[in-house]
C-alpha cells in the first residue's frame, strides 16, 4: 500500500456547509472577521446556486482566507454507462473549481448503492471508476466520505480503497455518520485507519446532528487514539444542527482546536 501525500499547514478547518442557505461572499466575510481563515469550502453555492467563481475568489482574497479543502456535490461511482459519464463530467467541473480556489483536496462520496446490493460486480465498477479518476487528476487528493448506503460499512470502504490502491484516493472519515447508523466509530476507525487522509468533526444528539463537543457521542477518545497512531492529516469541523450556524460552528472550531492542538 502506497502512503498518502503529506498534508501540512492548519489542522482544523471550518466548513461552510453550515451556511448553505446564506450568501457565500457574506459568509466568507464573517469567517474572516471571526478568524476562521483556514476553511473547507462546500461547493454547493457554485454548483447548485451558480454563484460566479470570480465573485467567490474575490471574497476569499478580501477576507484573507485559505481554501485548503473543497467539498464536492453528489456523484455516484457505482454507476456505469451514461450515468458514469455524467459523474465524470461533474467531477471534472468540481476539480477545476477546487484548483481555482487553491484547494488540492476534494471531498467526494462513494455513491448511494445500498449495502445489501454490494457485490464483486459493484466492487469492480467502483474500483475502475476511482482508478480512472486517480489517473486523470493525479495532482488532486480525493477523500471519500462514509455517508450512506454501502459506505456506512467500514469493511466495504476498506475493501474498495485497498483494491484501488492509489495514493491520491483515500478516505474522509466521518465518525458521527457511522455513529448515526449504529456503527461504533472507534471500531470503524481501527478498520480503515491506514486509508484515512481527512476527518470530519461534529456531534450527535438523540439521532440528530449537533455541534462538535456536545451531544451523546464523546469523540475525544477517538481523536486521542487517532493522534497517538501518528495521524498528521486535517480535520474539518461541520455544523448541521438547528441552531445558529455561525455561533455553533465557531464554538465547535475552538473546541476542536483545543482538542487537536491547533496548528503544527
Amino acid at each position: 500500500m502506497k502512503s498518502a501525500p503529506p498534508l501540512d499547514a492548519s489542522r482544523v478547518l471550518a466548513s461552510t456547509t453550515s451556511h448553505k442557505r446564506e450568501s457565500l461572499p457574506e459568509t466568507l466575510d464573517v469567517f474572516g472577521r471571526l478568524g476562521l481563515r483556514d476553511i473547507d469550502l462546500n461547493l454547493h453555492h457554485l454548483i447548485e446556486g451558480a454563484v460566479p467563481l470570480p465573485v467567490v475568489t474575490a471574497a476569499i482574497q478580501t477576507a484573507d482566507l485559505r481554501v485548503l479543502v473543497a467539498s464536492g456535490g453528489w456523484c455516484d461511482f457505482f454507476h456505469q454507462g451514461t450515468q458514469a459519464t455524467e459523474t465524470e463530467r461533474s467531477v471534472a467541473f468540481q476539480v477545476n473549481i477546487a484548483k481555482e480556489l487553491g484547494a488540492r483536496v476534494l471531498r467526494l462520496f462513494f455513491g448511494r448503492l445500498d449495502a445489501a446490493h454490494y457485490s464483486p460486480k459493484y466492487l469492480e465498477i467502483i474500483c475502475g471508476n476511482l482508478r480512472q479518476l486517480s489517473d486523470r487528476f493525479h495532482d488532486m487528493l480525493f477523500v471519500f466520505e462514509n455517508h450512506d448506503g454501502a459506505s456506512l460499512r467500514p469493511e466495504i470502504c476498506r475493501e474498495v480503497l485497498d483494491r484501488v490502491d492509489r495514493p491520491n484516493v483515500r478516505m474522509n472519515f466521518d465518525p458521527i455518520n457511522f455513529e448515526r447508523a449504529g456503527v461504533n466509530s472507534l471500531e470503524a476507525l481501527r478498520a480503515v485507519l491506514p486509508l484515512v487522509s481527512h476527518v470530519h468533526l461534529k456531534g450527535l444528539e438523540r439521532g440528530e446532528f449537533c455541534e462538535f463537543g456536545a451531544g451523546d457521542v464523546d469523540l475525544r477518545p477517538l481523536i486521542g487514539w487517532l493522534l497517538r497512531q501518528g495521524y498528521r492529516g486535517r480535520f474539518t469541523v461541520e455544523y448541521e444542527g438547528r441552531f445558529d450556524g455561525t455561533v455553533r460552528l465557531y464554538q465547535s472550531v475552538q473546541r476542536a482546536r483545543a482538542e487537536v492542538g491547533g496548528k503544527d
